[in-house]
Order: C-alpha cells, then sequence, then structure tokens
C-alpha cells in the first residue's frame, strides 16, 4: 500500500518546517506567495491529499458538509443530494453522506456520528411525525449548539431548525381540484408507512380538500403502503378488494408507490384512466416512463438540495438570527394516467381515448 504523503514530507522536500507548511495551506499571511506556491506545486507532484478532520480540528472550521436522509437509493432523496454535492463541489466543500433511521434514538446516532467528524454543518431528514415535535433531550441540545442544521422535506410550523421543503398541501389542492373538474367523487387515497411528516400532511391535506370538493366520505377509499414499488402494488389490491363501489380515482402519496399501483391494475384488467385515473407526488422521472405515462405533482427535488446547500452555508457565515423557512412552489402534471370519471368520458372526451392534456 502506497504510503499517504504528510505535511511534513512535504517540508523536507523543500526545506521547510511542517508548522510552515501547514500555515501556508491555512494561507496564513506570514508566509509569502511564492513559498505558498511551491508548496501547491509540491503537493500536486507528491499526490498530498490534506486530512479534512485534522484541519478542522487545527482551525475550528470544516469544509466537510454531512448529509443524513432516509434511503439515498430513493429516487426523491438521490437527486437533492445530487443537487447538494453539485453545490458543494462548485464552493470547495466536501459531503459526507449517511442514511439515517426511522427511529428517533438511532437518527440521533448518526447525528452524533457526524459531529465526531467535525463537520461543518449537517442536512438532514430526520424521522419527525409532527409539525410541532416534541424533541427529545439530543435534540434539544442540538439547538443549543454551534452547529448548524438544515431540514430537508420537513416542514415544522413554527420552523424550529433552517428547512427547505416543498408546498405539499398546495400540491393536494391542484390535484382535487383537477379530479373534482374531471367529474370524480369516488376518489381512494393510498397514504405511507412509517407515516412521516410530509406522509401525514399530504394525508390530512387530501382529508380536508376532499371534504370540500364533495368526495365520497368512506374509509375503505383510505388504503396505506409501504414506499417501495411492492407496497403500491400490494396496496392497490388490498384497496380493490375492499370496496364494493370502486374509486374512479386513485391518489397515491408517492411515484414509487404509483408504478406499483399500476402493474396491480394492469394485471387484473383494469384500464387506466378508462376505468379508474391514478396521480401521485414527487414528479422522479420514472413517471414519465411507465406503460400509460403517470399524472404527478412535481417537486422542486434540485432545487430543494441546491437551497439546502445554500441555507446551510448562509447559516455558518452567521447570516441569519431565526430559523429559515423555504418553501418551494410544486407544479401538477397531468399525463396518460388521468381522464374524467368513466360516467363523464363519452360526452366530454367525444367517444375517444380518456387521454386529456390539461
Amino acid at each position: 500500500m502506497k504510503k499517504k504523503v504528510t505535511i511534513r514530507d512535504i517540508g523536507n522536500k523543500l526545506g521547510l518546517s511542517a508548522m510552515t507548511v501547514s500555515l501556508a495551506l491555512r494561507d496564513n499571511p506570514r508566509i509569502s506567495r511564492e513559498t505558498k506556491d511551491r508548496i501547491r506545486a509540491a503537493m500536486d507532484k507528491l499526490g498530498y491529499e490534506p486530512n479534512q478532520v485534522a484541519r478542522a480540528l487545527a482551525t475550528g472550521k470544516s469544509n466537510l458538509i454531512g448529509v443524513i436522509v432516509p434511503n439515498s437509493s430513493d429516487h426523491y432523496y438521490a437527486e437533492v443530494i445530487g443537487a447538494i454535492e453539485d453545490s458543494a463541489r462548485a464552493a470547495n466543500r466536501h459531503v459526507l453522506l449517511a442514511n439515517g433511521s426511522y427511529q428517533m434514538e438511532k437518527y440521533a446516532d448518526r447525528v452524533r456520528d457526524m459531529m465526531g467528524l467535525h463537520m461543518g454543518g449537517i442536512i438532514a431528514a430526520p424521522p419527525f411525525t409532527s409539525e410541532k415535535p416534541r424533541l427529545p433531550e439530543f435534540w434539544r441540545g442540538l439547538l443549543k449548539s454551534d452547529l448548524e442544521v438544515v431540514l430537508i422535506n420537513r416542514e415544522l410550523r413554527p420552523p424550529i431548525f433552517h428547512q427547505v421543503a416543498a408546498d405539499y398541501t398546495e400540491g393536494v389542492k391542484m390535484v382535487v381540484k383537477a379530479l373534482a373538474e374531471l367529474g370524480h367523487r369516488r376518489v381512494a387515497y393510498i397514504s405511507g408507512r412509517p407515516a412521516m411528516l410530509p406522509i401525514r400532511q399530504r394525508q390530512t391535506a387530501f382529508r380536508r380538500c376532499a371534504r370540500k370538493a364533495g368526495f365520497d366520505r368512506d374509509e375503505t377509499l383510505f388504503e396505506w403502503a409501504e414506499l417501495t414499488f411492492c407496497g403500491g402494488y400490494q396496496a392497490g389490491r388490498r384497496l380493490w378488494n375492499a370496496t364494493g363501489c370502486k374509486p374512479t380515482a386513485i391518489v397515491a402519496f408517492s411515484d414509487v408507490v404509483a408504478v406499483g399501483l399500476l402493474r396491480f391494475l394492469d394485471e387484473e384488467g383494469i384500464s387506466v384512466p378508462d376505468d379508474v385515473s391514478v396521480v401521485s407526488f414527487d414528479g422522479t422521472a420514472v413517471g414519465e416512463y411507465t406503460h400509460t405515462s403517470l399524472s404527478t405533482v412535481i417537486t422542486p427535488m434540485y432545487e430543494i438540495g441546491r437551497q439546502a446547500f445554500n441555507l446551510l452555508i448562509g447559516a455558518t457565515e452567521g447570516k441569519y438570527r431565526e430559523p429559515q423557512s423555504v418553501i418551494l412552489p410544486v407544479e401538477l402534471k397531468l399525463r396518460e394516467s388521468v381522464s374524467y370519471a368513466p360516467s363523464l368520458d363519452k360526452t366530454r372526451a367525444g367517444g375517444s381515448r380518456n387521454y386529456i392534456a390539461l
């Protein structure tokens, strides 16, 4: 194994002390520009890689950003992470990624690990289930610490930490309005487990908007799913078998769940959108390429990551005295999976295929 080059090796090569090399790496004004250039040239030649943790210990500052998400392979978080990494690279910062947990104490352990590595700040999506969570002792202590934290995909009301999220409530309103205008009244909803805050907020908003729109009040129209393709498939089967009078539209809390639902409906010979319309949330790329393209509320995932990074850097530079809340707008994209309610399709769509672009 190749020996790791140290600042002492750089100094020996140039006839300088390790302290001089260390000061040059910190851009100390006591070191001349000529010496700094010689040191950087030697670093490149010898393949020196700075120890970011050691630098943080020495300077009290770190260019390492910690990112903790529930599942980094999830389509949603993968795009958010990509934006954070792009922003960090442009700012000469580095990202350390960890998968969290849906249990508060285990998630806190991940944060503790990051703190032990002297992060410059942390971007996280903790497993809060309430807009006004009763914070465990560790999280209360975090509020009093010097470590800056930005929440993503979590909208606390009022904000406790800095936070960046999408306007899911408005997204639900858009979906309900579109379905109501297409004549749907018997509309089912598939929520998620574990019921993290954004999942709860969407379901609460749906129930409220559905009542105002005059949708059928029937608890058999509500189902839940794990956040997987299989979860969507199984939820679709339970929902369809539990209802005597079938829904004319189904709203799924996530594109991933909706894709599994579409598979179930296809296998059962249930036509989308002729027999039932399907719409979901997130706006991941997978929805564009399903056999029947998926209608969805598009969340600005990349922008969430970019804004979270910028907010974190601003916080570490002392720009904010109070927790900042950035709520980004969403867009409803109606594709082939949504059309008129079956009882209205012939008269409204002129007897043609029930896809309507709105």
